[in-house]
Protein backbone atom coordinates (compact mmCIF):
# COMPACT_ATOMS: atom_id res chain seq x y z
CA UNK A 1 0.00 0.00 0.00
CA UNK A 2 1.06 3.59 -0.54
CA UNK A 3 2.65 5.14 2.55
CA UNK A 4 4.13 8.47 3.57
CA UNK A 5 6.23 9.75 6.48
CA UNK A 6 4.84 12.86 8.16
CA UNK A 7 6.81 14.32 11.07
CA UNK A 8 5.69 16.64 13.84
CA UNK A 9 8.31 18.79 15.55
CA UNK A 10 7.89 20.95 18.64
CA UNK A 11 10.10 22.93 20.98
CA UNK A 12 8.60 25.53 23.35
CA UNK A 13 11.55 25.02 25.67
CA UNK A 14 14.05 25.63 22.87
CA UNK A 15 12.32 28.90 21.90
CA UNK A 16 12.19 30.04 25.55
CA UNK A 17 15.91 29.33 25.97
CA UNK A 18 16.77 31.20 22.76
CA UNK A 19 14.84 34.27 23.93
CA UNK A 20 16.80 34.40 27.17
CA UNK A 21 19.78 35.50 25.08
CA UNK A 22 18.02 38.63 23.78
CA UNK A 23 16.63 40.02 27.04
CA UNK A 24 16.47 43.81 26.90
CA UNK A 25 16.47 43.93 23.09
CA UNK A 26 13.55 45.25 21.06
CA UNK A 27 10.57 43.34 19.70
CA UNK A 28 12.13 43.04 16.24
CA UNK A 29 15.05 41.11 17.76
CA UNK A 30 12.60 38.89 19.65
CA UNK A 31 10.65 38.05 16.47
CA UNK A 32 13.87 37.39 14.56
CA UNK A 33 15.13 35.06 17.29
CA UNK A 34 11.88 33.09 17.28
CA UNK A 35 11.98 32.84 13.48
CA UNK A 36 15.59 31.62 13.40
CA UNK A 37 14.91 29.08 16.14
CA UNK A 38 11.84 27.76 14.32
CA UNK A 39 13.98 27.52 11.16
CA UNK A 40 16.55 25.33 12.94
CA UNK A 41 13.90 23.09 14.53
CA UNK A 42 12.17 22.61 11.18
CA UNK A 43 15.39 21.82 9.32
CA UNK A 44 16.31 19.15 11.84
CA UNK A 45 12.80 17.72 11.63
CA UNK A 46 12.95 17.56 7.84
CA UNK A 47 16.34 15.83 7.88
CA UNK A 48 15.03 13.22 10.32
CA UNK A 49 11.89 12.72 8.22
CA UNK A 50 13.85 12.34 4.99
CA UNK A 51 16.22 9.81 6.54
CA UNK A 52 13.31 7.85 8.02
CA UNK A 53 11.62 7.82 4.61
CA UNK A 54 14.82 6.63 2.94
CA UNK A 55 15.33 3.77 5.40
CA UNK A 56 11.70 2.70 5.12
CA UNK A 57 11.76 3.03 1.34
CA UNK A 58 8.78 5.37 1.29
CA UNK A 59 8.16 9.06 0.63
CA UNK A 60 8.50 12.07 2.87
CA UNK A 61 5.23 13.99 3.37
CA UNK A 62 5.03 17.08 5.57
CA UNK A 63 6.55 18.74 8.60
CA UNK A 64 4.05 19.90 11.23
CA UNK A 65 5.85 22.59 13.24
CA UNK A 66 3.80 23.02 16.40
CA UNK A 67 4.83 24.62 19.67
CA UNK A 68 2.84 22.06 21.63
CA UNK A 69 3.49 22.30 25.37
CA UNK A 70 3.64 19.55 27.96
CA UNK A 71 3.12 19.73 31.74
CA UNK A 72 6.91 19.51 32.19
CA UNK A 73 8.64 22.60 33.55
CA UNK A 74 10.43 24.42 30.72
CA UNK A 75 8.04 23.30 28.00
CA UNK A 76 5.42 26.05 28.14
CA UNK A 77 4.01 28.49 25.59
CA UNK A 78 2.89 30.74 28.47
CA UNK A 79 6.47 30.95 29.72
CA UNK A 80 7.60 32.07 26.24
CA UNK A 81 5.08 34.94 26.37
CA UNK A 82 6.27 35.86 29.85
CA UNK A 83 9.90 35.78 28.66
CA UNK A 84 8.91 38.31 25.97
CA UNK A 85 7.77 40.67 28.72
CA UNK A 86 4.41 39.81 30.25
CA UNK A 87 4.08 39.74 34.01
CA UNK A 88 1.64 36.86 33.64
CA UNK A 89 0.08 35.12 30.65
CA UNK A 90 -3.47 36.36 30.22
CA UNK A 91 -2.70 39.96 31.15
CA UNK A 92 -2.61 42.90 28.74
CA UNK A 93 -0.33 42.20 25.79
CA UNK A 94 -1.01 38.45 25.74
CA UNK A 95 -2.86 38.38 22.41
CA UNK A 96 -0.23 40.61 20.76
CA UNK A 97 2.73 38.53 21.94
CA UNK A 98 1.00 35.27 21.02
CA UNK A 99 0.21 36.59 17.53
CA UNK A 100 3.86 37.56 17.04
CA UNK A 101 5.04 34.17 18.32
CA UNK A 102 2.70 32.27 16.01
CA UNK A 103 3.64 34.37 12.98
CA UNK A 104 7.39 34.10 13.61
CA UNK A 105 7.17 30.33 14.05
CA UNK A 106 5.36 29.98 10.71
CA UNK A 107 7.83 32.30 8.94
CA UNK A 108 10.80 30.34 10.24
CA UNK A 109 9.23 27.02 9.30
CA UNK A 110 8.32 28.13 5.78
CA UNK A 111 11.86 29.42 5.23
CA UNK A 112 13.26 26.05 6.28
CA UNK A 113 11.03 23.73 4.28
CA UNK A 114 8.62 23.75 1.38
CA UNK A 115 6.70 20.95 3.05
CA UNK A 116 5.42 22.65 6.19
CA UNK A 117 1.79 21.71 6.75
CA UNK A 118 -0.60 20.41 9.37
CA UNK A 119 -1.59 22.89 12.06
CA UNK A 120 1.80 24.53 12.43
CA UNK A 121 1.95 27.26 15.05
CA UNK A 122 1.51 27.65 18.81
CA UNK A 123 -1.01 25.63 20.82
CA UNK A 124 -2.54 26.64 24.15
CA UNK A 125 -3.98 23.53 25.86
CA UNK A 126 -4.42 24.70 29.45
CA UNK A 127 -3.98 21.42 31.32
CA UNK A 128 -0.88 20.52 29.28
CA UNK A 129 1.00 23.80 29.87
CA UNK A 130 2.55 24.48 33.28
CA UNK A 131 2.61 28.23 32.61
CA UNK A 132 -1.05 28.33 31.59
CA UNK A 133 -2.01 26.40 34.72
CA UNK A 134 -0.10 28.86 36.90
CA UNK A 135 -1.71 31.81 35.11
CA UNK A 136 -5.20 30.45 35.77
CA UNK A 137 -4.31 29.85 39.41
CA UNK A 138 -3.06 33.41 39.91
CA UNK A 139 -6.14 34.83 38.17
CA UNK A 140 -4.58 36.43 35.10
CA UNK A 141 -5.91 33.91 32.58
CA UNK A 142 -9.67 33.63 32.11
CA UNK A 143 -11.91 31.75 29.71
CA UNK A 144 -12.72 35.03 27.91
CA UNK A 145 -9.02 35.83 27.44
CA UNK A 146 -8.36 32.33 26.17
CA UNK A 147 -11.09 32.86 23.57
CA UNK A 148 -9.39 36.08 22.43
CA UNK A 149 -6.07 34.25 22.18
CA UNK A 150 -7.59 31.62 19.90
CA UNK A 151 -8.16 34.32 17.28
CA UNK A 152 -4.40 34.42 16.62
CA UNK A 153 -3.11 30.90 17.31
CA UNK A 154 -3.82 27.30 16.45
CA UNK A 155 -6.90 25.16 17.02
CA UNK A 156 -9.05 26.74 19.77
CA UNK A 157 -10.16 26.31 23.38
CA UNK A 158 -8.24 23.26 24.50
CA UNK A 159 -8.19 21.10 27.64
CA UNK A 160 -10.04 23.57 29.85
CA UNK A 161 -11.70 22.23 33.00
CA UNK A 162 -14.96 23.91 33.99
CA UNK A 163 -17.41 23.37 36.86
CA UNK A 164 -19.56 20.28 36.53
CA UNK A 165 -22.80 22.23 36.88
CA UNK A 166 -22.30 24.36 33.74
CA UNK A 167 -25.35 23.74 31.56
CA UNK A 168 -25.35 22.17 28.11
CA UNK A 169 -26.81 25.41 26.72
CA UNK A 170 -23.91 27.48 28.05
CA UNK A 171 -21.38 25.01 26.66
CA UNK A 172 -23.18 25.10 23.29
CA UNK A 173 -22.95 28.91 23.27
CA UNK A 174 -19.20 28.79 24.02
CA UNK A 175 -18.75 26.33 21.15
CA UNK A 176 -20.77 28.66 18.89
CA UNK A 177 -18.49 31.57 19.82
CA UNK A 178 -15.40 29.56 18.92
CA UNK A 179 -16.96 28.33 15.68
CA UNK A 180 -17.69 31.96 14.77
CA UNK A 181 -14.00 32.81 15.21
CA UNK A 182 -13.15 29.99 12.84
CA UNK A 183 -15.70 31.03 10.23
CA UNK A 184 -14.78 34.70 10.16
CA UNK A 185 -11.01 34.12 10.27
CA UNK A 186 -10.96 31.14 7.88
CA UNK A 187 -9.05 29.05 10.41
CA UNK A 188 -9.39 25.73 12.19
CA UNK A 189 -10.99 25.95 15.61
CA UNK A 190 -12.16 23.36 18.10
CA UNK A 191 -13.36 23.19 21.70
CA UNK A 192 -12.28 20.76 24.42
CA UNK A 193 -14.07 21.94 27.53
CA UNK A 194 -14.18 19.38 30.32
CA UNK A 195 -17.07 19.71 32.79
CA UNK A 196 -15.89 18.03 36.01
CA UNK A 197 -18.75 16.65 38.15
CA UNK A 198 -18.59 17.76 41.77
CA UNK A 199 -15.84 20.32 41.15
CA UNK A 200 -16.11 24.09 41.33
CA UNK A 201 -13.91 27.12 40.60
CA UNK A 202 -10.58 27.00 42.40
CA UNK A 203 -10.44 23.23 42.72
CA UNK A 204 -8.17 21.04 40.58
CA UNK A 205 -8.60 17.93 38.49
CA UNK A 206 -5.85 15.44 37.61
CA UNK A 207 -5.93 13.93 34.12
CA UNK A 208 -2.60 12.12 34.35
CA UNK A 209 0.34 11.72 31.99
CA UNK A 210 0.76 14.23 29.18
CA UNK A 211 -2.79 15.49 29.80
CA UNK A 212 -1.56 17.02 33.07
CA UNK A 213 -3.89 18.69 35.52
CA UNK A 214 -6.04 21.80 35.48
CA UNK A 215 -7.62 24.26 37.86
CA UNK A 216 -11.36 24.61 37.38
CA UNK A 217 -11.90 27.88 35.49
CA UNK A 218 -14.87 30.20 35.95
CA UNK A 219 -17.62 30.36 33.33
CA UNK A 220 -19.86 33.42 32.93
CA UNK A 221 -23.08 33.19 34.95
CA UNK A 222 -25.03 34.93 32.19
CA UNK A 223 -27.14 32.61 30.08
CA UNK A 224 -27.61 32.12 26.34
CA UNK A 225 -30.42 29.62 26.72
CA UNK A 226 -32.90 31.55 24.54
CA UNK A 227 -30.29 31.87 21.76
CA UNK A 228 -29.56 28.13 21.79
CA UNK A 229 -33.28 27.22 22.05
CA UNK A 230 -33.97 28.99 18.72
CA UNK A 231 -32.40 26.02 16.90
CA UNK A 232 -31.58 26.14 13.22
CA UNK A 233 -28.14 27.13 11.98
CA UNK A 234 -26.16 30.31 11.48
CA UNK A 235 -25.81 31.00 7.72
CA UNK A 236 -22.33 30.77 6.18
CA UNK A 237 -20.59 34.18 6.22
CA UNK A 238 -20.00 36.25 3.11
CA UNK A 239 -16.28 35.44 3.36
CA UNK A 240 -17.12 31.91 2.25
CA UNK A 241 -18.13 33.22 -1.20
CA UNK A 242 -14.62 33.34 -2.64
CA UNK A 243 -15.03 31.53 -5.97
Amino acid sequence: PETVINVGVSGPGVVKHALEAVRGQDIGAVAETIKKTAFKITRVGQLVAQEAARRLNTQFGIIDLSLAPTPAIGDSVAHILEEIGLESCGGPGTTATLAMLNDAVKKGGLMASSYVGGLSGAFIPVSEDAGMIAAVERGSLTLEKLEAMTCVCSVGLDMIAIPGDVTAETIAAIIADEAAIGMINNKTTAVRLIPVPGKTVGEKVEFGGLLGYAPIIAVSKFKADAFIARGGRIPAPVRSLTN
